[in-house]
């Protein structure tokens, strides 16, 4: 469990430098940063596909490549396109702290498909990272939209949740059933699938944002903006994504699904302090509050379940 834990805590800082990357590629909308990222994912997963074919490797069958289809449009394509229009419709913040609640539906959610605890056990550890990301989220939030907008933020918000919250806890349970699938191979196989799912979706989001979200004039002459656009995409996609995807799988195949849920809280965490250490600067007193509320909750968790796998062990 302890290996697993450290995996986890490896994939959720560098799934905090989500949060920083985007800042530097300045002049490029959060629609085409998302584009970016996942194109770059998947070619290079198509690259290290390829390499691992030529050895003899990564060869399954078409039921597991079905499956990385079906997850791969829920963890990426599906999960950050309502991410983005949460953020369009509402706001920032409120998509953060709908998001941010992820730790608590994937723990309820995967205790019962797999029913590791006693779910009166998840209570308080949800209750202290639910006050912490409030507090966090709180002075930010402000509707200075009509009320059905922010309603439409809020409910495409939700849907990110739910599809994140499946994926999280079904690709654990894949991972656990299917040990002879290799973690770089499955984050691999995602990458080529959400690659695939890239070369499908373009068109239809070329279609519906291209007046007010693509500007192709920008992609022709590389500049500096276009030059750090790229650099970002590619950061994000192949360290954010395959390498943050990797040791996710290794932590899912060590770890209880409702501890994993958990844990994903620390990419949050992540997230916050990079953004004042990067601005040098202390945060408020009620960010340190938060976090305190949101650390407090995974300590408690990690004890529950240390306590509930050596009375496991034990019996």
């Amino acid at each position: 469990m302890r290996k697993g834990i450290v995996f986890a805590l490896s994939a959720c800082f560098i799934w905090g430098w989500i949060f920083i990357i985007p800042q530097y590629m300045e002049g490029f909308s959060s629609f085409e940063v998302t584009l970016g990222r996942y194109f770059f994912y998947g070619t290079i997963s198509l690259l290290i596909l390829c390499h691992k074919l030529l050895q003899g490797g990564c060869r399954y069958p078409l039921a597991i490549w079905t499956k990385s289809f079906i997850y791969s449009i829920f963890a990426s394509i599906g999960y950050y396109t309502f991410v983005v229009l949460s953020m369009r419709y509402c706001s920032p913040a409120m998509c953060a702290l709908i998001l941010g609640t992820s730790p608590i539906t994937i723990s309820f959610y995967g205790n019962w498909k797999q029913q590791e605890c006693h779910f009166k056990a998840l209570i308080i550890p949800s209750i202290l990272i639910l006050l912490g990301l409030v507090i966090i989220n709180m002075p930010h939030l402000r509707m200075s939209i009509s009320p059905w907008e922010y309603s439409i933020g809020i409910f495409c918000g939700f849907i990110s949740l739910m599809a994140w919250s499946w994926y999280a806890v079904a690709n654990s349970l894949f991972l656990k059933s299917h040990p002879h699938v290799a973690s770089s191979d499955w984050c691999t196989l995602i990458g080529v699938s959400t690659l695939i799912w890239v070369m499908i979706c373009a068109g239809i989001f070329f279609f519906i944002f291209a007046d007010e979200e693509l500007e192709l004039d920008k992609f022709s002459t590389l500049t500096p903006l276009l030059r750090n656009y790229l650099i970002g995409s590619s950061l994000l996609g192949f360290i954010c994504s395959w390498l943050g995807a990797f040791l996710w799988n290794k932590a899912s195949f060590h770890l209880p699904v409702s501890l994993a849920g958990q844990l994903t809280i620390f990419e949050t965490i992540f997230g916050v302090v990079f953004v004042y250490a990067i601005a040098q600067e202390l945060p408020p007193q009620t960010d340190c509050l938060g976090i305190a509320f949101l650390l407090s909750g995974i300590v408690y968790g990690i004890r529950i379940s240390l306590r509930h796998s050596m009375k496991h062990a034990i019996t």
